[in-house]
């Protein structure tokens, strides 16, 4: 699903947003805390763009021009919007090794049978 060189370049970048988050920011020294709220905020932001995008694409949105110009990569660049802003989240609030996380999270669902 995900190829090898994929899952490093988005290490690397994740690593570079991390590194710079503080630079990046228009606040000027956020304490870790600021961090942590901020990249809630940017994924809760994304979630609700992806939420827009679904509408268009299931077309229960209410205004018909945007409906028919949906573009099914809109949708996909949302949701892996959303998938590097949780990412982000995860790495700011001290995530220390994602592999295991992942692993016992996937091992968890699977008992529960799903």
């Amino acid at each position: 699903m995900i190829s090898p060189e994929t899952l490093k370049y988005l290490s690397e970048y994740l690593e570079h947003i991390s590194q710079n988050s503080k630079q990046l920011m228009v606040k000027e020294n956020p304490t870790d805390e600021e961090l942590i709220l901020g990249n809630l905020s940017c994924l809760i932001e994304e979630v609700g763009e992806v939420s827009s995008e679904v509408r268009k694409y299931t077309k229960m949105g209410f205004n018909h021009k945007k409906v028919e110009n949906f573009k099914k990569q809109d949708l996909e660049d949302e949701i892996i919007d959303v998938l590097i802003s949780n990412l982000l989240l995860a790495k700011s609030v001290g995530f220390s090794d994602l592999d295991e996380a992942i692993k016992r999270k996937i091992q968890k669902n699977n008992e529960r049978g799903y």
